[in-house]
């Protein structure tokens, strides 16, 4: 549900719809006095949430007569594809909600409003980090902020207790630089345990970034991710997977084979969510049990793997007015600080973070702690990958480069060389 979702041919698609003739601009009420805005989540309608949004629109149109809200709910599969076939059919929801890395082609080809200049006052309404996570900017687009922040998430390092005792590692020294990580992968490997450090690979930006790597010019206009530093930090990894510390299946695995090879205790270490000590806790009892988590790796001192989501409007939506207020009202600091304690994510309104609630959070058993490690990482973090960095425009090209570095195929160098290259030709 809060993972970062691929993004397929949303800007090609949502081209379309600046061809097909803009319908309906101005607020068009109709006839009957009545207004009907369509609300999309993704992969939100379900037992634990139904009651929080149907209390939410409940309490909405009592307040605004004469607005009703119609609440579409997507699963997570194809929803990029569900997006960008409705910005070519011009028939988006007046409110919707995704990650930066699918709405920034919808807002490239102008498929969304610029909130900032509709609502001018509306910023203050939330944290600088998280309004500047909804603000695009680069080649060929108008630098704005196109859509309302909503919950944020980020996820500590869970570990294997028993794995790392086997391997000669020390549960009550986690790491915490990359240093410290490459430390404990030499150590366990020398040690002829038989496991892997994890199913990393630095074939993502925050992989870079939490090195200390400028993954993109400050303009935006430009990847910069191929630095003497980078290839360096690359080649920690390559030279650890030529150790059998990674697992070579980790070349080609997702975010859902991770957790698989944790829970059958294959590696040490993996990378999660405030949430994720909730899930082993049900699916894996035994495990968790078993289980430390401590702050992610990163050489800054703070996390790089923030990640937004946030609520767009349509703007083609013929009813500008309700849309940017039911926008406003889902993501205020009531409202979203609400569905944070309910989802285990957190609010990126202002001041939610200050709420008691995160003052007592009872840190006594893994879940607590995985929780306020989580909070520091949403306070002092920051959302490293580009939302120009999609699946189609360097994402996925990287990962792939990173796998025939890997394999020997190629250099650290190369890698990053071509996977800049290919980046920054997308860009154009």
């Amino acid at each position: 549900m809060f993972s970062m979702k691929k993004v397929a041919a949303v800007t090609g698609a949502a081209a379309m719809l600046l061809s097909m003739g803009a319908c309906g601009n101005k607020d068009n009420e109709a006839a009957n006095g009545n207004v009907e805005i369509k609300f999309q989540t993704w992969n939100l309608k379900n037992d634990k949430y139904t009651p929080y949004f149907t209390s939410l629109i409940s309490a909405y149109e009592k307040s605004h007569k004469g607005v009703t809200i119609k609440w579409i709910d997507q699963l997570s599969d194809n929803y990029e594809e569900k997006l960008s076939a409705d910005a070519a059919a011009n028939n988006l929801p007046d409110v919707l909600d995704a990650n930066p890395s699918l709405m920034f082609g919808l807002a490239k080809a102008g498929a969304l409003m610029d909130v900032g200049k509709e609502a001018p006052n509306a910023s203050k309404n939330y944290y600088p980090n998280a309004w500047k996570a909804v603000t695009f900017s680069g080649k060929g687009i108008t630098t704005a902020a196109y859509g309302f922040p909503w919950y944020v998430n980020d996820g500590p390092m869970y570990y294997n207790i028993e794995l790392m005792k086997k391997c000669g590692l020390d549960p009550d020294k986690l790491p915490v630089t990359y240093d410290d990580y490459f430390a404990d992968a030499d150590t366990m490997v020398k040690s002829g345990c038989g496991a892997f450090m994890s199913t990393n690979t630095a074939s993502d930006a925050a992989d870079y970034a939490s090195a200390g790597v400028q993954f993109m010019s400050k303009d935006k206009t430009e990847y910069t991710f191929n630095t003497p530093k980078a290839v360096a930090h690359l080649q920690r990894f390559i030279d650890l997977y030529n150790q059998k510390g990674i697992p070579p299946e980790a070349l080609n695995a997702q975010w859902s084979q991770q957790g698989e090879f944790f829970q059958r205790g294959s590696i040490i270490a993996m990378g999660g969510s405030a949430y994720s000590a909730a899930d082993f806790k049900q699916n894996s009892p035994d495990l968790y049990k078993n289980l430390a988590v401590g702050p992610k790796i990163t050489d800054e001192g703070r996390s790089a793997t923030v990640s937004y989501e946030m609520l767009a409007v349509n703007s083609q939506t013929k009813h500008k007015k309700e849309a940017l207020d039911f926008a406003q009202f889902v993501t205020n600091s009531k409202n979203q600080l609400e569905f944070a304690k309910k989802s285990n994510t957190f609010p990126s309104s202002a001041g939610g973070l200050d709420d008691p609630y995160y003052k007592k959070i009872d840190t006594s058993d893994l879940q607590g702690k995985a929780l306020a490690i989580t909070l520091k990482e949403v306070q002092t973090g920051y959302s490293s990958r580009p939302p120009q960095f999609t699946d189609a425009a360097g994402s996925q090209y990287l990962q792939q480069q990173v796998a025939l570095a890997m394999q020997g195929k190629q250099t650290a160098k190369q890698a990053l060389d071509k996977t800049v290259d290919f980046a920054n030709k997308k860009l154009k």
